[in-house]
């Protein structure tokens, strides 16, 4: 039979009584279907290059352990932490970065102005759920979504959507009154009365 270089079983006894004694029932049952002297010795074999002190601090991570560990799950525990994270090495720090140029930042910010510069004195404005329910898809042409659905009926009913349709022009208001009713009684509203200059031409249907 193939020889294959273990941890001392003295080790593994210890290991595994320490891990019962912390889980408890839990522990016996990950094993309950399971030959436990080939599970210790496949933990034996995988717990060779594992340096005492690494195997030391696994075992007392046990007890921040939700549930006991299979082999991978100690393996883990058995892995070296970052020096930076060592507690003999104080706090945590970050390492050392290099500070950008100057010049590049500025050139960047600058950038960055240059294209919010426009949204500057943009107002807000409901419009885009007009237009989105009027399409009755994205600008990409996808289907509208329940979620996108909603949110521009709630967009189209709200205080902002009803002045922007009560200060829009005449043919705005000829273009979006069929979705403004149609988004009005999803709610359980009416459309108000005609707003004076608005076409009296019938409006298209629409659906929302």
């Amino acid at each position: 039979m193939l020889s294959v270089e273990t941890i001392p079983e003295s080790w593994m006894v210890s290991l595994f009584a320490r891990m019962q004694a912390t889980f408890g029932a839990r522990f016996t049952a990950l094993w309950a279907d399971a030959d436990l002297n080939l599970v210790k010795r496949v933990w034996a074999e995988a717990l060779v290059g594992v340096k005492s002190d690494d195997l030391r601090r696994a075992v007392v991570a046990l007890a921040g352990e939700k549930r006991p560990p299979d082999l991978p799950r100690f393996l883990e525990l058995c892995e070296p932490r970052p020096a930076a994270q060592r507690p003999e090495n104080g706090i945590a720090r970050l390492p050392r970065y290099e500070r950008a140029d100057p010049e590049i930042v500025e050139a960047n910010l600058a950038r960055m102005r240059e294209l919010l510069a426009p949204l500057a004195n943009r107002k807000p404005s409901p419009q885009w759920a007009f237009d989105m329910l009027l399409r009755s898809c994205g600008k990409n042409g996808a289907a509208l979504t329940y979620e996108a659905r909603r949110i521009s009926i709630d967009a189209v009913v709200s205080l902002a959507g009803r002045a922007f349709y009560s200060n829009a022009s005449p043919d705005l208001c000829a273009k979006y009154r069929a979705v403004f009713a149609a988004a009005l009684h999803a709610r359980g509203d009416a459309l108000p009365s005609r707003v004076p200059g608005e076409d009296d031409e019938e409006p298209q249907e629409v659906t929302v």
